[in-house]
């Protein structure tokens, strides 16, 4: 209860209709100083399992991991993993091979590659939505991309656990 209070934040603006970057690219969620978080896309939600895991519930838990990065920073180590590798905002246009070649070059999704804050919120996010087999899989079919992911993971479970945010798993 008390992490929620701590943590969670105090708005949940919801928008109707999508947003989009000025690349063309959906935005789905942002996350604003730890206080707010909004979604978009609204009108169009489905009562469909597959289709809210990837619009609204790996959003919201991308967006609140933002708002825990923002509120208590990740150790440096985890940039410094992709380093000169992010893409910044060439990101949808960098993997010609969509989101396999990104897991196969280290990062998670293809929006991981924009840079390090993305890239740590959407391992979270991606970890959070899907299975052990899925994740599992992920790792296995990046290659030695996988390692690199996972070192990135490895960073993260001990961030979370430091900061008392997780137990450990089992």
């Amino acid at each position: 209860k008390d992490f929620i209070r701590g943590n969670f934040p105090k708005m949940v603006h919801l928008v109707g209709s999508a947003a989009y970057k000025n690349n063309g690219t959906m935005v789905l969620g942002t996350a604003e100083g730890g206080l707010k978080m909004t979604l978009y896309y609204i009108n169009s939600l489905q009562l469909d399992p597959e289709f809210l895991n990837y619009y609204y519930f790996k959003t919201m838990h991308h967006e609140f991991a933002h708002i825990l990065h923002q509120t208590k920073p990740y150790p440096s180590d985890f940039e410094m993993i992709s380093g000169s590798d992010y893409v910044a905002d060439t990101w949808s246009d960098a993997w010609k091979g969509g989101e396999a070649e990104a897991q196969q070059n280290g990062f998670i999704s293809e929006y991981a590659s924009k840079e390090a804050n993305e890239d740590f919120v959407e391992i979270i996010a991606i970890y959070i939505t899907n299975d052990a087999a899925t994740w599992n899989n992920i790792l296995k079919t990046a290659g030695a991309g996988g390692a690199v992911i996972q070192s990135k993971f490895d960073i993260i479970y001990t961030y979370m656990i430091n900061r008392k945010l997780i137990s450990k798993l089992k």
